[in-house]
């Protein structure tokens, strides 16, 4: 149970080592500073929260990637420590977050999850993979262009790309994802 999002003991021990490193803190206190009392999640309870804390460490992740990708001079440990967060919280650390019949309000998500489990798994899968991919990728140069339509999803593919056409590749996943399982309130 140690090693599952909800147990609480992995998300601990990541704050503890995360703050060992100067760019980890800021990284993170940039994330938790949008995450304040006048958060609309502050309503939800049990796994509905548990999900919902997931989801705002996601994005703020992405939204520290894309900072990094629009910078003129991109920092690599930055964005390798963003994509290391949201490598961890995605795959079956997302998963876990979903158990069947996890609809109590506020939660934002549609019961088409459950309905079409597969496809939503392995969107859950793929972001795992981008996460890694963006870490492996965090030094490669940018190349302003979007990223061609046939680019295969495997981890040599992503390790190879430029670091903002994978950012690009993760955003289109996690929207994906959203315009199909996620009600915006």
């Amino acid at each position: 149970m140690t090693d599952k999002i909800h147990s609480g003991t992995r998300f601990g021990t990541f704050f503890i080592k995360a703050f060992n490193s100067p760019v980890v803190s800021v990284v993170l206190l940039a994330v938790l500073a949008g995450t304040g009392p006048a958060n609309a999640h502050d309503k939800a309870t049990g796994v509905v929260k548990q999900r919902m804390d997931a989801m705002g460490m996601l994005a703020g992740s992405m939204k520290a990637i894309a900072g990094q990708v629009k910078s003129p001079s991109p920092d690599p440990d930055a964005i390798s420590v963003a994509a290391q967060a949201l490598r961890d919280h995605a795959g079956d650390a997302m998963l876990e977050g979903f158990p069947e019949g996890s609809l109590q309000d506020p939660t934002e998500a549609r019961p088409k999850i459950w309905k079409e489990w597969e496809r939503f798994s392995e969107l859950a899968e793929r972001l795992a993979l981008q996460g890694q991919g963006l870490i492996l990728a965090a030094a490669n140069p940018p190349s302003g262009a979007a990223p061609e339509s046939s680019t295969p999803h495997d981890l040599e593919s992503y390790a190879t790309l430029p670091v903002d056409e994978l950012f690009l590749l993760t955003a289109k996943t996690c929207s994906a994802c959203h315009q199909d399982y996620r009600v915006k309130k």
